[in-house]
């Protein structure tokens, strides 16, 4: 599998001036600010949406411009400030192999950062002057509140878990986003409706197939090669995708055994751990996920087939398939 690094060596410069850039937007007069923004910031991201968002415009032949690295910057100050809402409301000990902020600062600190982050953010997209970019990142950021929501209610079963609420999820609160970084490189390069829909379509599986391995993982990887706690979702009455596909294939005393695990709702032994964990790799729930994982990813491919072939696309092709294949 090729590295990541040389998948997006074509845009290896611009990441170098978002870097840059995202230090100077999390600088603060109040130190506890400037200090929690670094600590997540620095902690190993992949920098998933910066590179969509950038790859997107290159691929609609906008190489240059500042635009390009603010707007780049604004989302990856999104998706991290959501981090630490959700670090807070999942109770993690664990954050991209690192103790979780909230652990270390408590949840109020924490939430107020993520504040910080996304009235950041927000000013980053106001400052390109274009309303259609604003419009494209407001509505990305209130359907990940509304997955988030939904991911909580699912937890507190207030609604009935299935393969439908689980997509729910994944397509408001991760692919949403990414989903945006697509449309947004589209925009600032004056794009036409049908290459922004597509790079949108591109993200957006792109997204759900990212999402998808990382459930994956949660069942299948290690906390070192993770970053975060193994089992971590099924602690928290999570019920993902690998589960849901083991359970169609499972009899019915054992989905009767693992709904009442996942509904006494206060907390698991470790006997009753290990017994839906062997469920999901009995039924070869993991698997599954991946192959849907790899559907998507096709999907997003296939959504962007048609724009002009040159290195920006190919890079997008390849980060398709690096999503699919990784194992952290």
């Amino acid at each position: 599998m090729m590295e990541l690094s040389d998948i997006v060596s074509v845009i290896a410069s611009d990441l170098e001036e978002v870097e840059k850039e995202l230090e100077e937007s999390i600088k603060s007069t109040v130190p506890l600010v400037y200090e929690i923004s670094r600590y997540i910031l620095g902690s190993g991201g992949k920098r998933l949406r910066p590179t969509v968002l950038l790859l997107a415009s290159g691929a609609c032949g906008l190489t240059n411009g500042k635009e390009r690295i603010l707007s780049a910057v604004a989302l990856e100050l999104i998706h991290t400030a959501t981090l630490l809402h959700d670090d807070v409301v999942d109770g993690a000990n664990l954050r991209r192999g690192k103790t979780a902020s909230n652990v270390i600062w408590g949840n109020k600190a924490s939430i107020l950062v993520g504040d910080f982050m996304l009235a950041r953010a927000l000013g980053l997209i106001h400052s390109c002057g274009n309303l259609e970019l604003i419009g494209v990142v407001t509505d990305a950021a209130a359907k990940m509140a509304e997955g988030q929501i939904i991911e909580v209610m699912s937890a507190k079963n207030m609604v009935e878990f299935s393969e439908k609420v689980c997509f729910d999820i994944i397509h408001n609160k991760t692919a949403s986003l990414i989903e945006s970084c697509g449309k947004v490189g589209a925009i600032l390069a004056g794009a036409g409706d049908r290459v922004k829909e597509a790079l949108g379509q591109y993200g957006l599986n792109l997204g759900i197939a990212f999402q998808l391995i990382d459930d994956a993982l949660d069942y299948s990887s290690t906390s070192e090669e993770f970053g975060k706690e193994v089992g971590q979702d099924l602690y928290e009455g999570k019920v993902t995708l690998p589960l849901i596909y083991a359970l169609q294939k499972a009899s019915a005393v054992e989905k009767k055994r693992v709904k009442e695990i996942l509904l006494q709702g206060d907390g698991f032994r470790k006997e009753e751990f290990d017994f839906v964990f062997n469920i999901v790799q009995k039924y070869r729930g993991v698997e599954h996920t991946k192959l849907v994982a790899k559907k998507f990813s096709d999907k997003g491919k296939e959504a962007i087939s048609s724009l002009p072939q040159n290195a920006f696309k190919e890079s997008l092709f390849l980060l398709a398939d690096y999503i699919t294949e990784r194992r952290k």
